[in-house]
């Protein structure tokens, strides 16, 4: 049976797009895992222009539960503009995030915390996709043109269910573009490049329940192919 591994700190972040439905089940989820898996904690949920009341869903749960703070754009950023900001706001020992969307489970982490006593990133992968026979495609080409492009092994790059010990981060500026969707492996892949140990765990993904993806957004797409393409001609 594999022991307990309870972590020193650790800032949790999510970003929120219309999700005042999806946060309400999240975020007492993830109190209650960090409660019983650190030392300490802080949440932290980007609301990202939402055009409904997520904010205000968010502050709500803020007044609720301790240690939890909102920030607010007041228009949409995109999701590579709040994930590095989540980055970048957490300062505890490790920065966790997922989705507002409730798509994941956070307690598919606690099987895998002791693989970050030898790593210095866990990055979930999804069993199987609830999404479209579509987006699946999108998704294994996306992932098999990474992993061909940068000599990888990566099976779900872009899953959001990552932890990464804050040291890391420190040594990694974002650069991918505010309107496309790069930043979850660019971040993997310059983490791999300086030579930090990532360790890869199965996770369910779930149906979401409300709310509309855009991740498939033509406009996404194709800047997220630009920054693919520069970071490539970068590492020439």
């Amino acid at each position: 049976m594999l022991k307990h591994f309870k972590l020193s700190s650790v800032s949790f972040f999510c970003p929120a797009y219309n999700d005042e439905d999806n946060l309400p089940y999240l975020i007492p989820t993830v109190v209650d895992f960090l409660k019983k898996n650190s030392e300490k904690f802080e949440i932290i949920i980007i609301d990202d222009g939402a055009k409904d009341k997520t904010g205000e869903v968010a502050e709500e749960i803020a007044i609720e539960f301790p240690n939890i703070k909102v920030i607010h754009h007041t228009k949409n950023m995109g999701y590579s503009v709040t994930l590095k900001e989540g980055f970048e706001t957490g300062k505890y020992d490790y920065v966790m995030y997922t989705d507002g969307d409730n798509q994941y489970d956070v307690r598919e982490f606690e099987p895998y915390l002791y693989l970050l006593e030898k790593n210095d990133v866990i990055a979930g992968y999804a069993i199987k996709k609830a999404v479209s026979k579509y987006r699946t495609f999108q998704s294994w080409i996306h992932n098999m043109v990474i992993n061909i492009l940068f000599l990888s092994r990566f099976k779900d790059i872009d899953c959001a269910m990552k932890i990464f010990k804050r040291n890391v981060l420190d040594n990694i500026e974002i650069k991918s573009s505010a309107r496309g969707v790069f930043v979850d492996a660019e971040l993997i892949l310059k983490s791999k490049k300086l030579g930090y140990k990532i360790a890869q765990f199965p996770v369910t993904h779930y149906e979401r329940k409300s709310g509309v993806a855009s991740g498939s957004k033509p406009e996404l797409v194709l800047n997220t192919i630009k920054d693919m393409i520069k970071f490539r001609l970068n590492l020439l």
